[in-house]
Formats: structure tokens, C-alpha cells, sequence
């Protein structure tokens, strides 16, 4: 008799090796400069002070990216950036908020418009990238 495997654990090893061939295309050096271009300006010394924020914004960046891969199958089916960007709106900007909040508690500041605004442009440029390689691999059927 055969084995009974069921759909959930077959769908769950699939995304799993779907992110896994996907954050290989992530270069962690890229990103932390990309990190520190967007939060260095409106946090100069609180980067080099605590170092361990870096690592949080990397992780946020990781699941934008992630977030991103997603979305890129809808692409390749004709829809457009923007449009799969709105679709995933919401955890893109609970992603962004959390963040910004996470960063303006350790700059014993309220949340500041700018870093809100530092966080989106953050997380939303690696949604795009994560996007553009998904999209590649769907385009190539690599995936």
C-alpha cells in the first residue's frame, strides 16, 4: 500500500524550498548598506551604538523580500507591480510600522513621520526585489 501524505505538508515543503532558492539571491552585504542608507540619516549614532538594530531591520527586510516572492507569480501572469503591491498592502504596512516602532523605542523618540516614512521606502524597495526575482524565476520556470 502507498503512503498517505497529505496536501498541507506537500504545499508547506514546497514554499519552504520556494524561499529557500529565493533568498539565495540575497546579498546580506547589498542589504546592509541599503539598511544603513535609509536609517542612518534620521538615526546617526544610534546604528553604531547599537549595533543589534541593523539585525532587526534585517529581518524585517527579509520577510519584505519574502513578502515579495510571493507576489511575483501574479506578475508573470500580466498583472502589474503596483497592483500586486496593493494587494499585499496591509502586511507590507504592518511590516513597515512595526520597524519604524521598533527603531523610534530604541531612539527614545516618538515615531516619527520620517522614520515611518524611511521605513516604507526601506521595506517597500526590497518587496520590489524580491518581486523582480520572483518574477525571473517564474519567467525562466525555474520554480
Amino acid at each position: 500500500m502507498n503512503q498517505v501524505v497529505s496536501i498541507s505538508d506537500k504545499r508547506r515543503e514546497k514554499k519552504w524550498d520556494f524561499e529557500r532558492k529565493m533568498l539565495r539571491k540575497i546579498d546580506i552585504r547589498k542589504m546592509e548598506t541599503n539598511i544603513q542608507d535609509w536609517i542612518k540619516p534620521i538615526m546617526p549614532f544610534h546604528l553604531q551604538a547599537y549595533p543589534f538594530l541593523i539585525d532587526q531591520c534585517m529581518d524585517v527586510v527579509i520577510d519584505a523580500f519574502l513578502l515579495g516572492t510571493e507576489f511575483g507569480k501574479f506578475g508573470v501572469r500580466g498583472e502589474s507591480v503596483n497592483h500586486s503591491k496593493g494587494r499585499c498592502h496591509e502586511p507590507l504596512g504592518q511590516l513597515s510600522h512595526d520597524l519604524a516602532t521598533t527603531l523610534s523605542t530604541w531612539g527614545n523618540k516618538g515615531v516619527e513621520e520620517s522614520m515611518v516614512m524611511a521605513t516604507d521606502m526601506l521595506v517597500g524597495s526590497w518587496w520590489e526585489k524580491g518581486f523582480d526575482e520572483s518574477f525571473k524565476a517564474h519567467k525562466m520556470r525555474l520554480v
